[in-house]
């Protein structure tokens, strides 16, 4: 699995942050059906849970366990939007990439 941050997103990174690809649970039935988020962090704020996924020295990739296995063998592109002070950090999968996931239906990597 790959995450590549495009320079907007390596620039709009504080030193202290990095990014983790969360997991949502929408479903009342099993805890395998959610949605991806992504978002800027501090570092010290990581949840325990959270598995780095890159290799590169500052490690600014992290995620959710079950969202690492639903982007395993995946190339995934990290980008950020601004307006003024505030960011919203985006991938390049499509919007309902969590559910296509669920049902084993996310296009090809």
């Amino acid at each position: 699995m790959t995450f590549r941050l495009d320079t907007l997103a390596r620039n709009a990174l504080r030193p202290d942050e990095v990014v983790l690809v969360d997991w949502h649970v929408t479903g009342l039935c099993c805890a395998d059906s959610g949605e991806f988020s992504v978002r800027a962090l501090r570092r010290t704020r990581l949840p325990a849970r959270a598995r780095p996924l890159d290799a590169t020295p500052s490690g600014a990739v992290y995620a959710h366990p079950t969202a690492a296995a639903h982007l395993a063998g995946r190339d995934v592109a990290v980008s950020c939007r601004r307006v003024g002070p505030i960011r919203w950090f985006t991938t390049d999968l499509p919007p309902d990439a969590g559910l296509r996931a669920c049902m084993g239906r996310l296009p090809p990597a």
